[in-house]
């Protein structure tokens, strides 16, 4: 019995660090029509930075979940490393998209 919870725990993280990414992107798209934080000429900027840091969860738990899942996948002893590598790319992946849909979100709403 151990061995199936050892052979989808991976898969559960997977769509654990899925789910958080496209949670994040979607608050970011929302940032982004609420109004511009950085120039504070579009909309409520305050509201925008509110939403801005719902954000930090969803890609804190991605990128956890995302480098848990790769440990959890990898047999080599260098497990660790890799998950913490794949954890740091997913962080600035993330947080350049995020600035990316943020960006969509502000011009398709002003």
């Amino acid at each position: 019995m151990a061995f199936c919870t050892q052979k989808y725990l991976p898969v559960g993280f997977g769509l654990l660090s899925t789910i958080g990414a496209a949670l994040l992107l979607f608050i970011m798209f929302k940032a982004g029509c609420a109004g511009d934080p950085k120039g504070g000429s579009f909309g409520d900027p305050v509201r925008a930075l509110q939403l801005e840091s719902f954000g930090l969860l969803p890609v804190l738990l991605s990128a956890a979940s995302g480098g848990a899942a790769i440990g959890l996948m990898s047999k080599s002893i260098h497990r660790v490393a890799q998950g913490l590598a794949f954890a740091t790319f997913t962080l600035f992946c993330l947080w350049v998209a995020g600035m990316q849909f943020e960006i969509w979100g502000i011009q398709s709403c002003f």
